[in-house]
């Protein structure tokens, strides 16, 4: 398997009616799909700390 030779492809396209269309494609090496997969879980693991701070009192209510 050489990494820059095995690509991942996906392509979706989306359409209301004639006023609306939209295409979208991808197309991935193995290890850009393993830098998205580290990506996203930064941020899901970023966001869970957001929330235990969040849950422990810290963050001050806004009344109005």
């Amino acid at each position: 398997m050489r990494l820059s030779k095995d690509r991942q492809t996906a392509s979706a396209a989306i359409r209301f009616g004639k006023v609306f269309s939209m295409e979208a494609r991808s197309d991935l090496s193995p290890v850009g799909l393993v830098a998205l997969g580290l990506l996203v879980s930064g941020i899901l693991l970023s966001t869970s700390v957001v929330v235990a701070a969040a849950r422990r009192g810290g963050a001050k209510k806004i009344e109005g």
